[in-house]
């Protein structure tokens, strides 16, 4: 059953996450909304509850996005969905432009 409140938008766009355990960690952020997004990365090792921070760049052209706190709701073979911690217009609209 679909339990999401927001439309999912595709996307194939490097990112590295920093997770207290690991360090930082690189990965593809494959789809996004509003509240969060799914990560694409080797996700034996990272717990649901925990906090990541996402480090994206973004393009030269633009503004920097400064770090945006998370925490991992779902963990699959695949990767991991996270939800904001707070509200990150600037990461959701770079998104969305590229």
């Amino acid at each position: 059953m679909e339990r999401r409140h927001q439309t999912r938008s595709l996307t194939n766009t490097p990112t590295r996450i920093s997770y207290e355990p690991l360090g930082i960690v690189s990965a593809h952020i494959r789809n996004f909304s509003q509240n969060g997004l799914f990560i694409e990365l080797d996700s034996a090792k990272l717990k649901i509850n925990h906090t990541v921070e996402i480090i994206a760049e973004s393009p030269s052209y633009m503004r920097a996005i400064p770090p945006v706190k998370a925490i991992i709701v779902r963990n699959t073979p695949k990767g991991i969905g996270l939800s904001f911690l707070e509200p990150c217009p600037r990461l959701i609209d770079t998104l969305s432009s590229l």
